[in-house]
């Protein structure tokens, strides 16, 4: 018994000791002040004491990171991210075998705006150390690796962005939460094509009918925002080059100091038209000439500026500048082709944090203007013309806007108002040449007011709830528009219409435990019509092109059902979302009832009004396996269904252009110098087509990506290769519809292979 004894006391014993020195974890996430993850950031645990070595790793997806054995002790945290401010978090005190969650939020390093821009709903975000890790050329598909959105491709740049199945028509998106319009009546040039990579901090994407800060949040909102001087002298220059031709330098200077502060940049981007799986440019998927189907796929030139000052204690004043270039872009999706398309956006603001009753305030001020040409000189339809095409369209848009927005005893509410002038003239050689005033002044006015609030309720429950109303006057220069086809087609010859338009969100947010956070929300938007869709008027052969002055405003009405839990190094969420969409605009065909001279068609495409539903939704986990090795994974998936309506020849009762269920997962390794990540990306068939439109299903498709990356002191160094088995395949938001479709299905790039590097002082 005594040995027996003493044996048991050795082994308790010995446990003892083991349980006094058994390593302890230190893991958690990096976010950003909005709560989104940001990954990349440099993580560095520093014991108190100076001879004990520092463990060093790095965040990864959704901004996870973990450290794991590390003696009992003291530490200091330190995180430090390019565009942040470094985080410290001090005394950190570690019990053997402890494992211990520490989240860690950034703050932005250069002096934003006092109000944000976004209010709260479902959001993800897109950092611009993502972006320079992917061969992405644009600002949809930088935004395709976000749950619940999708691009839609046109050609090798300017992808449209489309989140729960709805494009930019029923999007607002915005650039640094100003109004950035297109000037095509085809969406050849979305707002986001207008801003560029090397300007842009990070991209917030808001889902659903829940912002009340901004008009026309019908589908969400992005945010697209630039960078911002930091304090002291920074300079950063970028080298990036792909396949298929594709170079893009850019360098952006800036100085700060606590009243000061100036940034200029600019940014050079060009490609050749790329190949697709099959080895085939897209130019030879349609009808381009032989001389120019080996010719440059677009050419892109920006620069940038922004100055900024502080006249008095807790006030700044900023003032922005933006000109964009871009020559020769190629749109397979269309029948025609941008010549040019220019862009100009101007900022000004006032921002001042008062403290005491008032928090916040911000008074800003913008012109955004767009000049554009397209024709179809590099088709084969352009070859007997005798001007040397035989279609073309001169476009432009501007919008003046402002808004004023203040914090005062915890309630955010402002005021918001803008002016947007469309004009377009079209010119075909089937009607001689004779030029059409399609939009002529058309504008769209607009004014609302908006307010918000969060409750407590107690029992970690909040209740935040918004409201607003505007006000809208749109219509088309009455002494200059033609109205015959809109009498031929619709009866009437109306030139505007006003429309008022309230809406609002709640939204309900409990954290039963720390890890876990559940969330209930239910809001309703409208937009506005846009000017084409109301007033746009062509003659064309065959089947004019006439807008409908009839359209009412569609209206979104959503719930949004959400769930996150994010402890010990796992990160997961799920959304799902049901919406009623009335009167949401939708193309058609109309026959015509009115007999008018020189209107012979007996048919046009037009719009008109139905009633859908969408339903679907959204889940995404990541999982700090080790300290350096990262899984991640997301699924997308949502259904839209419209109700029939076979007065005005809507037969299908499936909504054009969803995109189908779709996923990606991604397995990182990362220490914070090197990393190297694959990727898989997929999506299933899409069987559900609109057959008014003649839409045709999509097979579904995989492929696999790989990317590397080397920080070295001041250099960073990004390369890879994405579709790395070269599968040829489109996806299901590839072509359009109509009008003036090409028919082509636009495919994917092919093996493409990229690499950036770029050097920050």
């Amino acid at each position: 018994m005594k040995l027996e004894t003493c044996l048991l006391l050795a082994i308790l014993a010995g446990r003892g000791v083991a349980a006094e020195t058994a390593p302890a974890t230190l893991s958690g996430s990096i976010l950003a002040a909005d709560g989104s993850g940001l990954p990349g950031a440099r993580v560095t645990v520093q014991p108190a004491e100076p001879a004990r070595p520092a463990a060093v790793v790095a965040s990864g997806q959704e901004g996870l990171y973990r450290v794991r054995g590390l003696p009992a002790g003291t530490y200091r945290l330190r995180v430090e991210l390019p565009g942040f401010d470094p985080g410290l978090v001090t005394d950190v005190v570690l019990s053997p075998g402890e494992r211990r969650d520490l989240d860690v939020t950034l703050r932005l390093s250069a002096v934003r705006e006092a109000v944000t821009v976004v209010s709260p709903s479902p959001r993800d975000a897109v950092e611009a150390t993502e972006i320079r890790e992917s061969a992405a050329r644009d600002v949809g598909e930088a935004l395709a690796t976000l749950p619940g959105v999708a691009k839609l491709r046109k050609g090798g740049i300017a992808s449209d962005v489309v989140i729960r199945g709805l494009q930019s028509r029923d999007l607002n998106v915005l650039v640094d939460g100003e109004r950035v319009y297109g000037a095509c009546p085809n969406h050849m040039d979305p707002p986001a094509f207008h801003v560029d990579f090397a300007q842009v901090d990070r991209i917030e994407v808001a889902k659903g009918p829940f912002d009340v800060r901004n008009q026309g949040s019908f589908g969400g909102v992005v945010n697209v925002l630039t960078r911002r001087p930091e304090p002291g002298f920074h300079a950063t220059a970028n080298a990036g080059a792909a396949s298929f031709g594709l170079v893009g330098p850019s360098f952006t200077a800036s100085w700060a100091d606590e009243t000061f502060s100036a940034l200029a940049g600019y940014s050079y981007r060009r490609s050749e038209a790329f190949s697709d799986g099959g080895g085939r440019r897209f130019t030879e998927l349609t009808n381009y000439r032989s001389d120019a189907a080996d010719g440059e796929a677009f050419r892109a030139g920006t620069a940038w500026g922004r100055v900024a000052f502080r006249p008095a204690e807790a006030h700044s004043v900023s003032l922005s500048y933006s000109r964009q270039d871009t020559s020769r872009t190629y749109y397979p999706y269309l029948q025609m082709d941008a010549v040019f398309d220019d862009a100009d956006r101007f900022g000004l603001s006032w921002e001042a944090v008062p403290g005491g009753a008032v928090s916040a305030a911000r008074l800003s001020a913008y012109y955004t203007q767009v000049d554009h040409l397209m024709t179809d000189e590099y088709r084969t339809s352009s070859a007997a013309a005798p001007r040397g095409w035989s279609m073309a369209t001169e476009a432009f848009t501007r919008t003046l806007g402002g808004r004023l927005e203040a914090t005062a005893w915890g309630l955010a509410g402002g005021v918001e108002a803008y002016r947007r002038y469309w004009e377009t003239t079209t010119y075909m050689a089937g009607m001689k040449y004779a030029p059409q005033a399609s939009l002529p002044g058309a504008t769209t006015d607009v004014v609302g007011f908006f307010v918000e609030r969060s409750f407590p309720l107690g029992g970690d429950v909040v209740l935040e709830a918004g409201l607003r109303w505007d006000y809208s006057a749109t219509g088309v220069d009455g002494s200059r528009a033609s109205t015959d086809l809109a009498w031929a087609y619709h009866g009437t010859r109306s030139t505007s219409r006003n429309d008022s338009l309230p809406g609002g969100s709640i939204r309900l947010r409990w954290a039963p435990a720390p890890a876990l956070e559940l969330s209930l929300g239910a809001g309703s938007a409208a937009r506005v019509p846009e000017p084409q869709e109301r007033w746009f008027s062509l003659k064309r052969m065959g089947s004019d092109w006439v807008g409908n002055p009839r359209l009412a405003p569609s209206r979104n009405t959503a719930v949004d059902l959400g769930a996150s839990f994010r402890a010990r190094g796992l990160q997961l969420s799920a959304n799902i979302f049901a919406s009623s969409a009335r009167d949401l605009v939708v193309l058609a065909d109309v026959a015509r009832e009115n007999a008018v001279p020189g209107v012979t068609n007996a048919a046009a495409r037009t719009y008109e009004n139905v009633d859908a539903r969408f339903a679907g939704g959204e889940a995404s986990a990541a999982l700090a396996v080790t300290d350096r090795l990262f899984l991640s994974g997301l699924l997308s998936y949502v259904r839209g269904a419209q109700d029939a309506r076979p007065d005005v020849g809507v037969l299908s009762t499936a909504v054009a252009e969803m995109p189908p269920l779709s996923g990606r997962a991604a397995l990182r390794w990362d220490d914070g110098r090197f990393s190297a990540e694959v990727e898989g990306v997929f999506a299933a068939a899409q069987e559900r087509v609109d057959t008014d439109l003649a839409e045709s299903p999509t097979p579904g498709w995989g492929v696999a990506n790989l990317r590397t990356g080397a920080t070295l002191g001041r250099f960073v160094l990004n390369v890879g290769v994405e579709n790395l088995f070269g599968r040829l395949y489109s996806e299901h938001l590839s072509y359009q519809r109509d009008p003036f479709r090409s028919g082509v299905r636009v495919p994917e790039p092919g093996r493409s292979f990229f690499a950036n590097i770029s050097f920050r002082y």
